[in-house]
């Protein structure tokens, strides 16, 4: 299992944590808004809901401007969190189960779920027609580290759909997401796993060729979350429950909006893209076959549940370690945004 020293080391390399600040349109002036600072682990329009939150000013009605930090890791946003460098965290599962499960008397708590499973893809160095799961056999495949929930979903497809249990063992574990594309292009690997908006620049340059959805192989499991220590919850919740509703209204605005009207209020967190490319990208989620996005502010009891067993199944976790639900949750800002809707 990974503990916490393992997890978290990673702290010390905060200086390659990139910190980005973007307005959105409203009327209220800064001096009427509450500053908080977000760690979000990585910059993805599998989170658009959140974005949208920001870019529409549904935040901002709220009353409040958050910063994002992009954090590049988990255990890296888990950090800033426990240390007090952002309020709360955007962040796989597994990072607030790790912290309870760890020294810290101050226990991290879910508040708000944004995404309903993986929304990665796996992807083939070679256009592959009519894939099998065997295929991958001895082949190399590039993952993500050791412990995250990219990994551990990964590894969890895998071995469902009877890959060699070698050829899992194998899987490479030490690239960091920013050197992921780059290694790719150079070489590295036969298939791997690749999160939006990389998979699509790499799609367009003829680098990289869809072989299938891993969030469409797992289900329902609860991927990525909003979570906040316990003494900043209870000292602030009228900040956790407004930045809840600014998602429950976003999450409710994108069920209905057009690809084109998504991507344009996405625009300035993907300033490299273009607005097809984030079409290209809305359109990719909306077909997977599964929800990619949590259509609810409340965590999922199952989907909670099932991302325990995976960590159990990947070996990080252990059986008598799994942290019951209301353990894990907090959900009355969830059930307080949805009412409000």
């Amino acid at each position: 299992m990974i503990g916490l020293p393992q997890m978290f080391r990673s702290l010390a390399t905060a200086g390659a944590i990139t910190i980005a600040a973007i307005g959105s349109p409203s009327s209220a002036t800064a001096a009427d808004l509450v500053k908080l600072k977000m760690a979000e682990v990585v910059r993805s329009q599998f989170y658009i809901p959140m974005y949208v939150a920001l870019g529409k000013g549904f935040v901002k009605e709220q009353g409040l401007d958050v910063e994002l930090v992009t954090t590049n890791g988990g255990d890296r946003a888990g950090a800033l969190v426990l240390s007090g460098q952002a309020d709360f965290g955007l962040a796989g599962p597994e990072v607030p189960i790790y912290i309870y499960n760890g020294e810290s008397a101050d226990k991290p708590y879910i508040f708000c779920a944004l995404t309903a499973t993986d929304g990665l893809f796996l992807v083939s160095r070679e256009k592959i027609e009519n894939f099998k799961w065997s295929m991958i056999d001895g082949k190399k495949i590039m993952g993500w580290r050791p412990g995250s929930t990219p990994e551990l979903y990964l590894e969890y497809v895998l071995k469902k759909n009877g890959v060699n249990p070698d050829t899992i063992k194998s899987i490479v574990t030490n690239i960091g997401p920013a050197a992921r594309d780059g290694a790719w292009i150079a070489g590295a690997g036969d298939f791997a796993i690749f999160n939006e908006p990389n998979f699509t620049k790499l799609e367009q340059a003829g680098k990289a060729h869809l072989v299938a959805s891993i969030g469409k192989e797992v289900g329902r499991a609860d991927y990525t979350l909003f979570f906040a220590k316990k003494s900043w919850l209870e000292k602030n919740p009228g900040l956790a429950q407004k930045w809840t509703n600014a998602i429950a209204k976003a999450q409710a605005w994108v069920k209905t909006a057009s690809a084109d009207d998504i991507a344009e209020v996405i625009a300035p967190y993907f300033p490299s893209l273009s607005k097809d490319d984030n079409i290209a990208v809305v359109n990719r989620y909306r077909t997977v076959g599964v929800p990619i996005w949590a259509t609810s502010t409340m965590p999922d009891k199952d989907g909670l549940a099932k991302a325990q067993d995976i960590m159990v199944e990947g070996g990080v976790l252990t059986a008598d370690k799994k942290v019951p639900f209301d353990k894990l949750v907090i959900p009355t800002f969830a059930e307080k945004a949805l009412a409000s809707q």
